[in-house]
């Protein structure tokens, strides 16, 4: 008998602790509880059976039963009632749950006597280091990502330039605009298995805001830059990776721009290795870019250089620890994580190049392997 327990009620469609409990995709909220290690479901008749079919869960129960236990104590017959009679027999009162569990269930649990400490991140800290079935499933997240970005290659080689520079597409039409790149990228996403989320196709200044997905013009001679993340539907992971692109010939000073990025990509890739410090590979990128002319800071009013992260970790949550940023944390073999630095100026636009990488011993592992390539004809 123990008197503690792990609760999540959550769904696992949205919820990646969930997911990778449960093993399963549910829209709707359920209930998981952890006992010692052993994790049980508390699930509908609508999707019971399906549990006990498809979930890692040890142990599936119908939460019928157990809403009618909370209503025979004088509790509610919610989801949060449900789990409380679950525990209540089994003499479980002392509850860890996620950082994000609903306040509505929390107030509720200790109105009927249940202690709860939150956890300071994931209830399963063990998600940060990927196996190898879960590399698995990451790598051909990336290699769908990658066809997804030759789609957005092919779709700008077949345009052309029109007087004033701006692209026509033979099926678009005219003047084309980062929709219709994006259009190109996420139906073959979707065809393919993958949900896209967000497309970032950003042309000239708005690529000069990291995370602005694009609505202008697409036109000659602009940085573009194409920031794919789709989620693949049947595993529940996540590709990421960023090219930036220019439709005809680069000026001199955006190929500068290009060309440093690219190079501070490859010191960072260098760098990724079990054991590494993410302030160290942000700081090294950091300072070479400055050596190079390229000092981060405030212009006018916005921000200009270099002045977001080196990288993230990358699993069932498109953005997860570890981070490669200034917070100095120590990467461990078997993170999976991009490398993504970029270089921002309203002027010229921006430019970012982003790779995703397994953290092995003495080295990386490049789940990406797509060349960089910045002029396409």
């Amino acid at each position: 008998m123990t008197d503690s327990a792990h609760l999540m009620i959550a769904a696992s469609e949205h919820d990646a602790d969930m997911l990778y409990a449960s093993g399963m995709f549910v829209p709707d909220p359920f209930v998981a509880i952890g006992i010692r290690g052993v994790w049980h479901g508390l699930l509908s008749p609508l999707e019971i059976d399906r549990a006990r079919k498809q979930s890692k869960l040890a142990h599936v129960h119908l939460d019928t039963h157990w809403r009618e236990k909370a209503v025979e104590r004088g509790w509610e017959p919610t989801l949060a009632g449900a789990a409380a009679a679950f525990l209540a027999e089994r003499g479980i009162r002392h509850l860890q749950v996620p950082g994000t569990f609903p306040l509505q269930y929390a107030d509720r649990l200790r109105s009927w006597g249940f202690e709860l400490t939150p956890a300071a991140g994931s209830l399963f800290p063990e998600r940060i280091v990927k196996d190898e079935n879960e590399i698995r499933h990451l790598a051909r997240a990336e290699y769908l990502t990658r066809q997804a970005m030759r789609e957005a290659e092919r779709f700008l080689a077949d345009c052309t330039v029109d007087a004033k520079g701006y692209l026509t597409h033979p099926e678009a039409g005219p003047r084309i605009k980062s929709a219709h790149v994006r259009q190109a990228i996420e139906t073959w996403l979707v065809a393919h298995g993958a949900m896209p989320a967000h497309t970032i196709v950003a042309c000239g200044r708005e690529g000069a805001d990291p995370h602005n997905v694009g609505h202008g013009h697409i036109r000659a001679g602009r940085p573009i830059i194409i920031d794919i993340f789709p989620r693949v539907m049947a595993s529940g992971y996540w590709g990421d990776m960023t090219r930036t692109y220019v439709k005809g010939r680069a000026p001199a000073e955006v190929r500068r721009l290009y060309d440093t990025v690219k190079n501070g990509q490859r010191l960072g890739l260098d760098m990724v290795m079990a054991g590494a410090n993410g302030a160290d590979i942000h700081g090294r990128i950091t300072s070479f870019f400055a050596q190079q002319g390229y000092v981060t800071g405030l212009r006018r009013g916005r921000q200009v250089g270099f002045f977001h992260g080196t990288g993230h970790g990358v699993g069932l949550e498109i953005h997860e620890s570890p981070r490669i940023s200034s917070r100095g944390e120590t990467l461990v073999a078997g993170q999976v994580v991009t490398v993504e630095p970029g270089l921002y100026y309203p002027a010229l636009g921006g430019v970012r190049l982003e790779d995703m990488v397994v953290v092995r011993d003495g080295s990386c592992q490049n789940l990406t392997r797509h060349p960089c390539r910045l002029e396409i004809d």
